[in-house]
Formats: C-alpha cells, structure tokens, sequence
C-alpha cells in the first residue's frame, strides 16, 4: 500500500474528539492504578456468589433453628448484599460512566461507607456470635467481655476510617497519619480478636469430653473450621494495614480492603453450616451414587449430669429428657443444635 494512502491513528476524527475533551492523559502504570480497585470489585462478588450458596444450603439443611438464628443469618445477607450492590454502583461509575477519565478512578465516592463502615459492622457482628458462644462453653463472661471489647474498638476504628475517608474524597488524599492511625485500629483490633476467639473456642471445645464418637467429631469439625477462618480473616486484616502502609502510598490496599466484610459473612455461616454433613450413598442400581444429607445422633453430658440427646439432620431437631435441667448444651444455646420444643423426625 503507497505510503501516502495511510492515515495516522491520532488524525481519526474519534481520537481527535477525545482529546478536545480535556481529560488528563492515561498513564502508562494504568494497571498499578485501576487494578487493585479492579481486583477487589471482582473478589466482593465472589465471595458474594459463596455467601448466596451458603444461605441456600442453611435454610435447605436447617428449617427448624430458632427463629433468632434464621434473622441473624438473613440480617447478615441483606447488609452484605447492600454492600455488593452499592460497590457495583461505583465500579460502574468508575469504569463504565467515567471510562478514561482518571479523576473518576480516584473519586471514594459512596466507599467511605460501604467497605469500612459496613465491613466493620459485619465483624462486629460475626465476633459477638462467637463471644456469646465462648461465655455459654466457658461459663464465664470474662474471655467474652474481652472479645466484646476488641469487637467495639475494631467497629470504632472502621467507623473513624470511614469519616477520615469521607473528608479526603480523593484516594490519593486519603492515606495519612490519621488514615494509618484508624486503619490500624480498625485491622488491628479485628485481628487480635479473632486470635483470641480461635484460641478460646480451640481450648474450650478440646475440653469437652463427651464419650461419644460421633459428638467429638461434630467438636473436632468446629474448633477446625474456628481456626480456619479466624486465621483467614485475621491475616487479611493485616495485610490490609501492611498494604495501606506501603512507602509511596499505592492503593494496592483496595484488592483486600473490600473483601473483609464477605470474609466475616462466610466464615459465620460456615460455623452455622459446620453442622451439616453430606455423604455418598449408592442407588438402588449400584451404578450411581448420589448425595443426601445424613443423621446422627450426639449425646452431650450437661452440668447437672442429665444426658441430653440430639438429632441432627436436615428436619430433625433435640428431645431433652429432663427439662428441668437448669443449662442448656451450647450447640443449642449458640444456635448450634435444633430447637428442643421440636418434634424429632
């Protein structure tokens, strides 16, 4: 093709209208800017989708929990689900409304309070579950006064990090001596209590000497899935502050800031789902297998030396045999076992 026929790109009428817009310039570290945001969008709603699949499997498996255990669950969803849509509406903002433009990538917009704010409240949540569960197994109200305590400063630290990042209104304007101040009040505090609800809930679960096989699995099942999500949500937690607190102030922090509250969502539902169990079994044809959910039986000795037995399944819930007994077993207290004034399927 002769030289003369071929036209520059920036001499197209639509390059040439682009820049009559006045946007300032793409950079070349495009990636380093938008992908973190980018990153943590696509996480949210990841972790959304395992939350969706968690709900759906607790309230096919459970039908019968106390009716306070189903609002939590549900409250837990709804607030998550607010925060999911109110992240897409910014992600539309930043990468769809404002495509190009840079100011647009940089603007906090509604995030001041959907991912500190919201994702605090979630944890404070999650973590006072597991401080009513811990003064039920220990009976005492010292270790959960505790992890009450660090539970409220983490929420105060997610609710000042909000206000500081509602005032900067930019990203780049947001990280600062108060930013880290909050922020590392904010991470470390949910941190150090999920530490010390691992360690607790590990300790007193590993007490609890039943005699029967099966209920030491059901105990062996939840100090795992403790621990588990305590270390998952604690050293995402501290990579969060550890990222907001890199030299040159890049937000690489965005890629987990906004996956903490899903963390916290899924790992509460998790405790609850822990209870479930899905086994193979073969058809009739010895060709198939399909999946059921099983039964078994747990029998758990209380205070007063009174056997209380449980059934545990998707329809079935516990039958005491003495009623006057003046504690309850935990799994019941926590929202852990069935409804004792239930029929047993």
């Amino acid at each position: 093709m002769p030289r003369s026929l071929i036209t520059p790109c920036s001499s197209s009428p639509t390059m040439a209208a682009g820049n009559e817009t006045g946007l300032p310039p793409i950079p070349d570290d495009i990636a380093r800017i938008a992908g973190p945001l980018l990153l943590g969008h696509l996480l949210n709603w990841c972790l959304f989708g395992a939350l969706s699949v968690q709900l759906y499997m607790y309230y096919i498996a459970f039908p019968r929990d106390r009716t306070f255990s189903k609002c939590f669950v549900i409250g837990i969803y709804l607030w998550e689900a607010a925060q999911t849509f109110m992240l897409t509406e910014s992600a539309f903002d930043a990468f769809a409304r404002g495509f190009g433009d840079m100011s647009r990538l940089d603007k906090i917009g509604n995030l001041w309070f959907s991912v500190p704010i919201m994702s605090g409240v979630v944890a404070f949540a999650g973590q006072s579950f597991y401080a009513y569960r811990i003064s039920i197994l220990s009976q005492s109200k010292f270790v959960a006064g505790i992890i009450l305590l660090l539970a409220f400063t983490q929420l105060a630290g997610a609710i000042a990090c909000g206000v500081e990042s509602n005032k900067a209104v930019l990203h780049s304007h947001f990280l600062g001596q108060k930013a880290y101040i909050t922020t590392g009040i904010w991470n470390g505090g949910s941190a150090v209590c999920d530490a010390i609800i691992a360690i607790c809930m590990t300790v007193y679960l590993t007490r609890r000497d039943t005699g029967e096989k099966q209920t030491q699995m059901l105990l062996r099942r939840i100090i795992r899935l403790t621990i588990e999500t305590g270390t998952i949500t604690a050293v995402v937690a501290i990579l969060n502050f550890a990222l907001a607190s890199l030299p040159g102030r890049p937000n690489y922090y965005l890629a987990t800031v906004g996956i903490l509250g899903k963390l916290y969502a899924n790992s509460t539902l998790a405790v609850f789902n822990g209870r479930m169990r899905i086994s193979e079994s073969a058809s009739h044809t010895g060709s198939e297998s399909s999946s059921r959910l099983t039964t078994f039986h747990a029998r758990a000795r209380t205070e007063g030396n009174v056997d209380t037995e449980y059934e545990m399944t998707t329809r079935v819930s516990a039958t005491e045999h003495d009623s006057a007994s003046s504690t309850k077993n935990w799994t019941e207290e926590s929202g852990e076992g069935p409804s004792k004034n239930q029929e047993t399927v």
